[in-house]
């Protein structure tokens, strides 16, 4: 017979135990708990978590991501090119005027350019740091001259002093910022990387419109036509003679410069698109 104060100890038991406990099922069915989280919960609260951690962090250094292309636009007929200057071999030996390289991805942003002859002799030389994270035009232009400047195509007149009668062979560096991806594509650069010749473009007549001038360039300038057309139809006139000049392209319009050099002494020009 239980006691009565052992009856009343039982009662209290059972009222203070909890009414929201898992239901128990059978081992088939398995263990359902009326409070659990979904899983996709649990993921959302991590993620916060975790950018909550990421935020508190000091954001790491973009590495360099460069992409150069170099284009030969000199009055000689060849040189050779260094980018790391002269502890390394030539990275392009064999460098013939109006040809350009590739653009790949290079895991630095600051490069030594050395310019030989083709024959080996060093005649300039120039350490370059482009900025990180973007894609680079370098211009090479010059005639190897040493009857003026250098850091400039030899002008049209140039009367140099008496003390000014020795400089170093003519080569310049020019360096432009690719724009393609740009909301406003088809940007063409014309360049007058010619020796002592003045280069005037002028737009083609048509049946609306006359020819008229839209640039004259001396030696070392250059002019950069924005919001273009795919198609263009140009003339360049060098020494009272008229060189036709077309951009024709076809599918994703593409930024373009065009310069100008001599070849074996006569005008000459290129197309070098911009890779995206």
């Amino acid at each position: 017979m239980i006691s009565p104060n052992l009856a009343l100890m039982f009662l209290a038991q059972m009222m203070f135990l909890p009414t929201d406990l898992p239901e128990t099922k059978s081992p088939n069915q398995g263990i359902t708990s009326p409070k659990s989280i979904p899983y996709s919960a649990i993921g959302r609260m991590a993620s916060r978590r975790f950018q909550n951690q990421a935020n508190s962090l000091p954001s790491p250094s973009p590495s360099p991501q460069i992409r150069v292309c170099i284009i030969n636009a000199t009055s000689v007929a060849k040189i050779s090119l260094s980018v790391s200057g002269t502890n390394e071999p030539p990275a392009y030996p064999d460098f013939p005027q109006g040809t350009w390289t590739g653009n790949a991805p290079l895991g630095t942003n600051s490069f030594h350019y050395l310019v030989r002859t083709d024959s080996g002799i060093p005649v300039a030389d120039r350490v370059i740091t482009f900025k990180q994270q973007s894609s680079q035009l370098l211009l090479i232009t010059g005639d190897l001259s040493t009857t003026g400047p250098s850091d400039k195509p030899p002008a049209v007149v140039f009367n140099p002093t008496p003390n000014q009668l020795s400089w170093p062979p003519n080569i310049q560096f020019h360096t432009f910022e690719s724009s393609n991806g740009a909301v406003d594509p088809s940007h063409y650069r014309i360049f007058n990387g010619m020796p002592s010749k003045i280069l005037t473009l002028r737009s083609k007549s048509n049946g609306k419109f006359p020819s008229r001038q839209i640039a004259l360039l001396a030696p070392g300038d250059s002019v950069l036509f924005v919001h273009q057309p795919s198609d263009v139809e140009w003339e360049a006139e060098i020494e009272s003679v008229n060189y036709p000049l077309s951009i024709r392209q076809t599918g994703t319009p593409q930024n373009c410069i065009i310069p100008f050099f001599l070849r074996e002494g006569r005008p000459d020009f290129i197309r070098v698109f911009e890779s995206p």
